[in-house]
């Protein structure tokens, strides 16, 4: 192996573990109570030294497609400011089997969130009469709904408000909270403030109102936006009060997460051995240009026709939206690889050993590291039974990427990312408007070329497309089937 090569990887090695540090550090000086068995899963996050039974509780409730991990901002900003904190995962989320509920999601969720409630009250957590509740998107409505059904509750927070009523009583001292990229989000709160009376009140007597846009972030980014978690923060503040021996913490897991993943794929590109190269099968540019485009718009066109004939698009497999995408990748792969009709032969094993190398630092690198920041990456064993289906759906979309670009060098394989992620992209908005129910495509859509590009950079020094392909079919079905919720 060459010196840069080590040089490189022990980098990236210094990288990991300086993001591991760090993450383990934002939890210093608290205490953190997992309740993995309870119905909904639920944690509960709390000062080390403070009497539990005289600080208020802040319930917080994440959005679609989300989990308690991706609110741990708000939890841990809270925490140290003195706050007993509680997050829970949603029905069909993260680490809850329950199904989440098409026609009567609302009920269930509101009963997720008075669950998390009686447990913390049976445990003696939270001062009596001091209860408030934060939520992101979906859990916003379910926040909204909390504080309506409960008028004791001392203050709402919705982040990235939905269209849910209010009134100039109830909810009780209500913010809103929006990313100023999130133009619908903000017309949302805006709406929602009117119909609460406008901004003003008194946050001591209850009828506080306000509206805070925070710069910079759309839909996700918010959520790691330490001005957000400050902003929910001094609200609290006002409304009960500094609490005692609070302190100042600032959220920059997110960054220490991106430095890790950063090492883990300076580790996997320098240190992974690469396997033997295999023929390909000469083909024109046009033509494997031609491979990928029509795969990926052939298959938004056939599964758009596929829906209109009655298939249930947005709850395939059982996995909302995320569903979808497992068969979108099956049907590309098979069109791209009919129009590519590579030289088939048996991997070798030191192309299988390679690609499971690659998935297992990604799935290291990535995944564990992300399940401390925003990711529930430690699949269930219903989530974990369809691992295997989707690897062999997703395996020939990833064996064509790897048969037009395995020859290229780094420079060229980048741009084939480029074109990948360009295709999924084009591909996913054209499905918005071929089929109706796969409409959060479009809030995680900037998501799909970071994660392809991720993989891209972990094997830009491999050259198999077994490799290439074992690769990426193994880590995106994971990450697809972490993500997406259960029905």
């Amino acid at each position: 192996m060459k010196p840069s090569r080590w040089i490189t990887g022990g980098v990236g090695l210094l990288f990991l573990l300086a993001a591991i540090w760090n993450l383990r550090a934002a939890q210093q000086g608290l205490q953190v109570i997992r309740v993995p068995e309870s119905q909904p899963p639920m944690t509960f996050i709390l000062p080390e030294d403070a009497d539990p039974a005289a600080r208020p509780l802040v319930l917080i409730g994440h959005g679609l497609a989300g989990s308690s991990q991706v609110m741990r901002g708000f939890a841990l900003t809270l925490a140290h400011a003195g706050y007993i904190t509680a997050l829970w995962d949603f029905n069909g989320h993260g680490a809850n089997p329950q199904p989440l509920s098409s026609t009567s999601s609302s009920g269930s969720l509101l009963s997720n969130a008075e669950a998390v409630l009686a447990e913390a009250e049976r445990r003696g957590l939270g001062a009596p009469g001091q209860v408030a509740i934060l939520g992101h998107s979906m859990g916003s409505g379910v926040a909204l709904s909390f504080g309506q059904a409960h008028p004791e509750t001392s203050a709402t927070i919705a982040v990235s408000p939905v269209d849910v009523s209010v009134t100039p009583a109830l909810p009780r001292n209500l913010l809103l909270m929006a990313g100023s990229l999130e133009g619908n989000f903000v017309q949302n709160a805006k709406a929602l403030l009117a119909e609460a009376g406008g901004e003003g009140g008194d946050p001591a007597a209850g009828t506080g109102r306000k509206l805070v846009v925070i710069p910079g972030v759309e839909h996700v980014s918010i959520l790691f936006k330490p001005q957000a978690h400050q902003t929910a923060r001094q609200w609290l503040d006002a409304v009960f009060g500094p609490q005692p021996e609070a302190q100042d913490y600032v959220d920059l897991r997110i960054f220490w997460f991106g430095l890790g993943v950063l090492g883990t794929v300076m580790v996997s590109a320098a240190w992974i051995p690469s396997a033997v190269p295999e023929p390909i099968a000469a083909r024109s540019l046009e033509r494997r240009l031609l491979a990928i485009v029509a795969g990926g718009l052939g298959a938004t066109l056939i599964l758009g026709l596929a829906g209109l004939a009655g298939l249930k698009l947005p709850q395939l497999f059982g996995v909302l939206v995320g569903g979808y995408l497992l068969l979108w990748f099956g049907t590309a792969g098979v069109i791209a690889l009919l129009i590519l009709k590579p030289r088939w032969s048996k991997p070798s094993g030191k192309a299988i050993w390679t690609g499971l190398l690659v998935f297992a630092a990604l799935w290291l690198g990535f995944g564990l590291l992300g399940n401390q920041v925003w990711l529930p990456w430690l699949l269930i064993p219903r989530r974990l039974l369809l691992w295997p289906v989707g690897v062999i759906l997703l395996l020939p979309w990833f064996l064509a990427m790897g048969e037009v670009s395995s020859a290229a060098k780094p420079l060229g394989r980048v741009g084939w990312w480029a074109l990948h992620s360009l295709v999924l992209v084009c591909s996913m908005l054209l499905t918005l408007q071929l089929s109706q129910g796969l409409y959060f495509i479009l809030l995680i859509l900037p998501l799909f070329p970071l994660i392809l590009g991720l993989h891209a950079l972990a094997t830009i020094l491999q050259h198999n497309r077994w490799t290439l392909g074992l690769s990426g079919a193994l880590f995106v079905s994971w990450m697809l089937l972490a993500v997406f919720p259960l029905q």
